[in-house]
């Protein structure tokens, strides 16, 4: 059997089929679209406004001796207009100018990607990774985390396999956002920050959120790969933010030297197109899931 029909047969989940109508009444209360998600040739679809939503998925490894064995998928948002053309997301979150339409976007986002993921029939102990704005986790006024605890509840998953990755942005309260986090982690969440290494990323921020992982920007590799005097520092860095209680994934891993720089290195995971880009189906052997 193909990946592509095993991955149709098991898209055949009637439990999640029938969460779908109590998940998009609990959306629905934030007063946009009455049925925002919705089936489409075996996939749940997303739609806001003029925007249609998708789900893809990356793979990330754990290293250990030998070769990298599969301990999560990060969930990835395909966004498009009426007419087709594709938006990148952060635009998307750029374009959205109120805290309410924000916090709907994300909320929506999520409940796709967890959609998309259980009709896969994951492999038990896989870890699914979802990304967060800061900006969102300051917009909501409180109960953070309620609402997607909620929705976990609903479908019988478990927080702890769940990591929410905290996309690194700059915000005016980062004692607010550190609650946010705080609250989060408290229901059980993993917590891990991405993009370390631009933008507003700095050890501070590391300071302040205390994450369980903190994801390398993938610049940071490809320095790594073109200049081999940088590696030293490369291993320094994991090492400062291992001392902090994280452990540390590579990102951006495109070719096998880059995967041994990481390795070398000391990162504890690693992700890449030289390992397996984002896809719509993941066809997983269950024997590679590693927690």
């Amino acid at each position: 059997m193909s990946a592509m029909a095993e991955c149709e047969v098991a898209m055949a989940n009637p439990g999640v089929q029938a969460a779908l109508p109590e998940l998009n009444l609990m959306l629905a209360r934030h007063g946009f679209e009455a049925e925002p998600l919705c089936w489409r040739e075996g996939r749940v679809r997303g739609r806001h406004e003029d925007w249609r939503f998708r789900s893809v998925f990356q793979p990330v490894y754990r290293l250990q001796d030998g070769e990298p064995r599969l301990w999560s998928v990060e969930a990835l948002a395909r966004v498009s207009d009426s007419f087709g053309g594709q938006l990148i997301p952060t635009v998307l979150f750029a374009a959205e100018t109120t805290p309410r339409r924000t916090v709907y976007v994300d909320r929506q986002l999520r409940c796709l990607h967890l959609l998309n993921f259980l009709l896969q029939s994951p492999p038990p102990g896989l870890v699914l990774s979802l990304n967060v704005n800061a900006q969102h986790l300051v917009n909501v006024s409180e109960s953070h985390g309620q609402f997607f605890a909620e929705a976990l509840q609903l479908l019988g998953v478990e927080p702890r396999h769940v990591c929410l990755e905290i996309v690194e942005d700059a915000v005016s309260d980062p004692v607010r956002l550190h609650g946010a986090v705080q609250r989060y982690r408290d229901l059980g969440f993993l917590i891990s920050l991405d993009d370390f290494g631009q933008g507003a990323s700095n050890l501070e921020r590391v300071w302040l959120l205390e994450p369980d992982y903190v994801k390398l920007d993938k610049v940071l590799m490809r320095r790594a790969l073109m200049r081999p005097a940088l590696r030293d520092k490369l291993t320094e860095l994991v090492a400062i933010l291992k001392l902090h209680g994280a452990k540390v994934v590579g990102e951006g891993i495109e070719s096998e030297m880059q995967l041994d720089i990481a390795r070398a290195a000391g990162c504890d995971f690693v992700q890449g197109f030289h390992l397996a880009r984002p896809a719509d189906c993941l066809n997983w052997p269950v024997s590679q899931a590693s927690g």
